[in-house]
């Protein structure tokens, strides 16, 4: 068996990790990578213990070092044979004219080529050349926030929104080889945005803003989740209740069922808050994290343990699952992910060596005719025209990548019932306003645009056999319930072989099909918490800190890649198979370097809070009302530009912030320095005033300033469109722009309970008498049940 993306040439002029990321993840595929590095090579080479983290994301790469003079008649060798390039070049770096991979250079090297460019803000858009670090970026993007009370807004850890933004450039990359087909003879470019790629992960805040705001509540609202991470006997666990249900279950659980009433003040961080925790750590501080779990989860309430580098490899479901495998760096063996798909015709093979520094054996790429491509679909706007889509997922995840195929041309035909309708519709619904409020929440209808919508009653024989029939003429169908769900209702993939035999189904079980945990309940917190992205998280002093949203979509993503590159698979054999995407799974996969630091140093990585560990940086409070700034001073020329700008060029002489060192050395004495200007100082001005001199800065963004962004506007990232109950709405598009391609992101808003039954069971054959039949015995519906 050979990967779904065998045959795949891909050139990559990569470091750190978005670019490397995302061709990891063709290699995890099949395809062929030739990463191409300089004399000095890959500054990831050297970050964290024995390099690491290099060999995991640039396992299985052939290598090719270069110097300035000769890359640019290398490249156009390679790249004459080549199917893709992915570079992370800033925008307009000089590289690309000297190298001649510019854009109008490449459309005479090789015309069917598809490039994609991962950039923090893109390659256009008053933003595209702001000075900017991963922190100013997060800072820019919603992604730094108040995770603790009384402390300063927290970046995310581990440094997962740069395999955030490797994900979508790999979908990207996997969606224009599709254009490509359409449109042949022009060079396809995909403009990757790692800013938009951190937006495009949020649960929606700036929806959420308006819809509070048109309630008369404030736009940003500071509630917590349920119970969220608490401190047991041992460690930390996350109990998190997502339903009312939960949290009167939690109530029972920690004796205190007089709380159950309290929820919506607790969540909004009333006193009552304060009294429950105080009441319930006695009970918390009496068991261990692993009986705690096993007692909520008998229960049916979500918990997992907080993992970190250390205790993520002795977790039952990931040992079970031998998800973590052996490597060698500088001579070490370590633990590091594994693939974060399971393709069952097309398995992903045991990881090859990184290439060493100096390679220079350059591939051995032969003229072909044609380049490699999934599809010949009928016009680059729609890539996915002709893909018939069944979709049996609930919430976000799975919701995510059918929404992704539906808005570039896939048919998309999701179940619900009437009975028990897509849970996501209650997600952000707030009030019951109306009695259409299931039809207007937030967050369902930002997860369900483009899509048709039936409701089939599958505890019914007629139902289930309906929606058996609806698989059968299915090209994919995907789901991402706990696993016996679909089995119960005998929809899961050996049965949907038996009517469908190339049939490409994906499932995206929380903690995959197999496994002691297998059936245990969880939701984002959870696998947050479980795949170490919690405990990479906050300060060094205080508890791991929840991301609060991202885990959904960064997996949904994910099986879209494993979709995409199955369905390559699939034109070349006409083979189906069956794709298990474990979301834990994932979420480790992004939260890579904790467990190698850890296999290799036996230290358990602490938290950075907003540190870094090369320059000084920090998040400091600005004058207003909880207004913020980002800063991050990266070498000594920032530093002699920000003593500048603060009116204190006293301390260009001091030795306590002389060099990168020395102000790591004294952060403290850094920080304080920062605070006392930034407390005079407006947000926008001060970030203003550090950005034209070059320092890297930037003001939070909160979701009631998203619809604000100029860059943001300038790229089109926002799609309006109307909705029959909730009028006009913009809703966030994808993180990035592919030319020739789509010109929109969204094609039309989220359906109706039940809107299509009549459109999509008369196409199935049933009469209207059938039809009618089947809404008068409450098989289908457009209303819900006892609402």
């Amino acid at each position: 068996m050979t990967g779904a993306l065998a045959g795949l040439r891909v050139v990559e002029i990569g470091t750190d990790i978005t670019a490397p990321y995302c061709t990891k993840l063709l290699v995890d595929l099949g395809a062929e990578v030739l990463k191409i590095e300089l004399p000095s090579g890959d500054p990831l080479r050297s970050w964290g213990a024995s390099g690491g983290l290099f060999e995991y994301l640039n396992a299985g790469k052939r290598g090719l070092t270069v110097d300035l003079e000769s890359a640019g008649d290398v490249l156009h060798g390679l790249l004459a044979h080549a199917d893709l390039l992915v570079e992370n070049l800033a925008p307009g770096s000089a590289l690309r004219w000297d190298w001649g991979i510019d854009h109008d250079s490449l459309r005479g090297i090789n015309p069917n080529l598809v490039v994609v460019r991962i950039s923090d803000y893109g390659q256009d858009g008053p933003r595209c050349d702001r000075p900017s670090t991963p922190l100013t970026v997060q800072a820019a993007s919603g992604w730094v926030s108040t995770r603790e009370p009384d402390r300063p807004p927290v970046q995310s850890g581990a440094r997962i929104p740069e395999y955030i933004a490797g994900g979508y450039a790999a979908l990207g990359a996997l969606t224009a080889l599709r254009i490509a087909a359409a449109d042949t003879e022009r060079v396809v470019e995909v403009d990757v945005s790692t800013s938009e790629a951190l937006l495009s992960t949020l649960p929606y805040p700036m929806l959420m803003a308006e819809r509070l705001k048109s309630m008369g509540l404030p736009p940003n609202s500071k509630a917590g989740p349920m119970l969220g991470i608490v401190r047991a006997a041992d460690g930390w666990i996350g109990i998190n209740c997502l339903t009312g249900q939960h949290w009167l279950d939690v109530c029972a659980m920690v004796g205190l069922p007089e709380f159950g009433e309290k929820q919506i003040a607790m969540m909004l961080g009333g006193p009552e808050r304060d009294e429950f925790f105080a009441k319930a750590q006695p009970f918390l501080d009496s068991m261990n994290v692993a009986d705690l779990v096993e007692l909520s989860q008998a229960m049916r309430i979500p918990a997992a343990p907080i993992n970190d580098g250390a205790s993520i490899l002795d977790s039952p479901q990931y040992r079970d699952r031998g998800f973590f495998i052996e490597s060698d760096a500088a001579g070490a063996r370590f633990a590091r992910p594994g693939a974060p798909f399971r393709l069952s015709r097309t398995p992903v093979g045991a990881p090859k060596p990184a290439p060493q520094p100096g390679d220079g054996a350059a591939a051995d790429w032969s003229a072909r005719a044609g380049a490699v491509s999934s599809a010949d679909p009928e016009h680059v706007d729609t890539p996915f025209s002709g893909l018939k889509v069944f979709d049996l997922s609930t919430f976000w995840s799975g919701a995510y990548l059918t929404m992704y195929l539906g808005a570039f041309g896939a048919d998309v035909v999701k179940i619900e019932s009437i009975q028990r309708p897509d849970g996501h519709r209650y997600s952000g619904s707030l009030l019951r306003s109306s009695d259409d409020w299931y039809e207007v929440g937030p967050m369902w209808q930002a997860t369900n645009l483009d899509k048709r919508d039936i409701t089939l009653d599958l505890t019914s024989d007629v139902g289930r056999e309906l929606a058996l029939r609806l698989a059968a003429e299915a090209d994919v169908v995907v789901e991402n319930f706990s696993p016996r769900v679909v089995e119960q209702f005998g929809l899961d993939y050996d049965s949907l072989v038996k009517v469908n035999p190339d049939v490409i189904m994906v499932r995206m079980p929380g903690l995959g099909l197999e496994g002691p945990w297998r059936d245990y309940v969880g939701w984002a917190l959870n696998f947050e918490q479980l795949s170490g992205m919690s405990a990479a998280t906050g300060y060094p002093d205080g508890p791991p800190c929840n991301l609060q949203g991202p885990a959904d979509p960064i997996v949904g993503t994910h099986a879209t890649v494993a979709l995409l590159a199955a369905l390559e698979h699939k034109r070349r054999t006409g083979e189906g198979q069956l794709i298990e995407v474990a979301q834990i799974e994932v979420g480790a996969a992004v939260t890579a370097e904790p467990v190698i630091e850890y296999s290799l140093t036996r230290r358990v990585p602490e938290r950075e809070g907003n540190r870094h560990r090369q320059y000084a940086q920090g998040v400091y409070p600005a004058a207003g009302d909880d207004e913020w700034v980002a800063i991050s001073v990266r070498d000594d020329a920032d530093w002699t530009a920000v003593v500048e700008v603060i009116g204190r060029t006293d301390l260009g002489a001091d030795p306590r912030f002389a060099s990168c060192e020395a102000r790591l050395a004294n952060h403290d004495a850094f920080d304080e320095v920062i605070r006392q200007w930034m407390a005079t100082q407006g947000p926008d001005e001060a970030a203003e005033a550090l950005r034209s001199r070059g320092v890297p800065a930037e003001r939070l963004l909160t979701g009631d300033r998203m619809y604000e962004v100029d860059q943001l506007d300038a790229r089109g990232f926002y799609v309006e469109l109307e909705h029959p109950l909730s009028g006009r709405q913009r809703y966030p598009g994808w993180p990035f722009q592919i030319t020739p391609g789509p010109l929109r992101h969204h094609l039309s808003p989220s359906p109706t309970l039940g809107q299509h039954n009549d459109e999509v069971l008369g196409a199935l054959g049933l009469s209207d008498d059938e039809i009618a039949k089947l809404r008068q015995d409450q098989v289908i519906g457009e209303r819900l049940l006892n609402s």
